[in-house]
């Protein structure tokens, strides 16, 4: 696989969707949609879910690992702002 498809693939593994998949690393979605469609016919995998459970069985994918932080922008839809709670800490 290629370095991007390794990386759409961890993105895909911990949740996002190819939208926000696209937003984060700066591509197009339907090219985010093709790298996830030449690693699920690389692994032979049936759908995303087979896909992500084959590179976890083969070893191409670790989910204990950290997702990369996402970037924080101004008015980004993806990563709304910080609420505050009542007691002043942000979540």
């Amino acid at each position: 696989m290629t370095r991007r498809e390794n990386e759409v693939l961890e993105l895909v593994a911990n949740g996002l969707s190819a939208k926000e998949v696209a937003h984060q690393i700066g591509i197009a979605p339907r090219t985010v949609e093709r790298h996830i469609e030449n690693v699920r016919m690389k692994m032979r995998a049936r759908n995303r879910a087979h896909m992500i459970a084959q590179a976890v069985a083969t070893g191409i994918l670790n989910l204990g690992a950290q997702p990369p932080e996402p970037p924080v922008c101004q008015g980004c839809l993806f990563h709304p702002p910080a609420v505050v709670e009542p007691s002043g800490v942000k979540s």
